[in-house]
């Protein structure tokens, strides 16, 4: 994902997707959607911290580190997850 620096919005959502690692390349990222997967950890979300959106609802996440970086977040959305 090194050449993705200019991407803004990422929507993932239902790919059946199990883990989501580095995204510290993603510093332009506004949203990221990654609902519906079988994710099971996210790693890198702390360096987004242009993130204002966050959706991974429906996931397999049993806990999520790093949102205290983000300091432009308006949205968290992780329901149906087992936090």
């Amino acid at each position: 994902m090194a050449s993705l620096t200019g991407v803004t919005k990422m929507y993932l959502s239902a790919n059946r997707i199990r883990k989501m690692e580095n995204l510290s390349t993603l510093v332009n990222l506004t949203i990221l959607d990654v609902g519906d997967n079988k994710i099971r950890k996210i790693e890198g979300i702390e360096s987004l911290t242009n993130l204002t959106e966050f959706h991974a609802a429906k996931n397999k996440l049993t806990k999520i580190e790093g949102l205290e970086n983000l300091t432009n977040i308006v949205l968290i959305a992780l329901q149906a997850n087992f936090i």
